[in-house]
């Protein structure tokens, strides 16, 4: 493929200014240096939605998100709404909708998108679940939304057919921090990592019924906090990122039970988001305190990580996605 681009989202600090874009080399993993893309405060998440991007935003007091249409290569504004006190911490996107999930409201939001309109995002719903309650993430299940809820130990599940009427709950031990979550493609498992408690449950899903198969400990209280989990396109491999341990974990997920395969450097410190190229070859990851954005290259049948092939300083990078 050649070089391709790639975006990083950051938290609003006096070196970093908003959304930063890159060059990844598909082939020798390589990556060139982040230049500002579009500058926007706390612009820590990103979303992507064929050429719509929905990034967070904070301006005047007011928190929210914006809509940029990136299509020609450019950041063309389409649009905003500021009705939150804080940025939302996790964005999701589909045809006609905006997601988020505002972390410290403990709120979910819902907007249409409407590109083109004098209003680009209007809002249809609001989901208070508690304040404060951490909600870290938004997942699709069928007809349902899930939504981790970090300091409530739980997953809410609400019905989008049904005007996201609350349907149901995922229970986790108290103090163990549900974050985030990953469904294999047949929506038969599930994974989910805890922040607190630094373990991996593995669910047995079948229509709407989940089944807690296993409980995996990644670390211990002390040593770190876990924070996203992917799965390899191959579906045999969990990749798994621990902050304070500044590491990235990496699980065998065939069968019926998680096995561990190995633990390496983030080559940072405080990793958060991290995605694996399309093809498999490449784990990418950002560091937000230090070390920046790490391209490292893995071995596709052991899923063991191999080398590093690129490393670019971000500051206080948080998300990344590649185009």
């Amino acid at each position: 493929m050649g070089k391709i681009n790639g975006f990083i989202g950051t938290y609003a600090s006096e070196n970093s200014k908003g959304v930063y874009r890159f060059t990844f080399d598909t082939v020798s993993g390589t990556l060139g240096k982040p230049e500002l893309f579009y500058e926007a405060k706390d612009a820590k998440w990103i979303s992507l939605y064929k050429n719509i991007m929905a990034v967070p935003v904070e301006k005047h007091a007011w928190a929210g998100t914006c809509l940029l249409d990136i299509s020609d290569g450019k950041a063309e504004f389409l649009g905003e709404v500021l009705t939150e006190k804080h940025t939302p911490c996790y964005i999701l996107q589909d045809e006609t909708y905006v997601y988020t999930a505002n972390y410290h409201e403990g709120l979910v939001m819902i907007y249409e998108k409407r590109p083109g309109q004098r209003e680009a995002l209007c809002p249809v719903k609001k989901i208070v679940t508690a304040p404060g309650a951490g909600c870290h993430q938004i997942l699709f299940h069928g007809p349902l939304m899930l939504v981790p809820c970090l300091t409530l130990d739980r997953i809410l599940c609400f019905d989008r057919t049904r005007n996201f009427e609350k349907t149901g709950e995922l229970l986790f031990p108290e103090n163990s921090g549900p974050r985030h979550g990953i469904f294999n493609r047949a929506h038969s498992k599930f994974w989910v990592v805890s922040e607190w408690s630094n373990e991996v449950y593995y669910f047995a899903v079948k229509e709407d019924k989940f089944q807690l198969k296993e409980t995996f400990p990644l670390l211990q209280r002390e040593e770190g906090a876990a924070a996203a989990v992917r799965l390899s396109g191959d579906e045999r491999f969990l990749y798994i990122s621990l902050r304070g341990a500044d590491q990235i974990a990496v699980l065998a997920a065939e069968g019926e039970h998680l096995k561990p395969v190995e633990r390496v450097s983030s080559q940072g410190e405080h990793p958060r988001d991290f995605i694996l190229s399309s093809d498999g070859q490449f784990v990418l990851t950002v560091n937000r305190s230090r070390g920046g954005l790490v391209s490292m290259k893995r071995d596709l049948n052991s899923g063991k990580i191999v080398k590093i092939t690129g490393q670019t300083n971000i500051p206080q990078g948080v998300s990344v996605i590649l185009v």
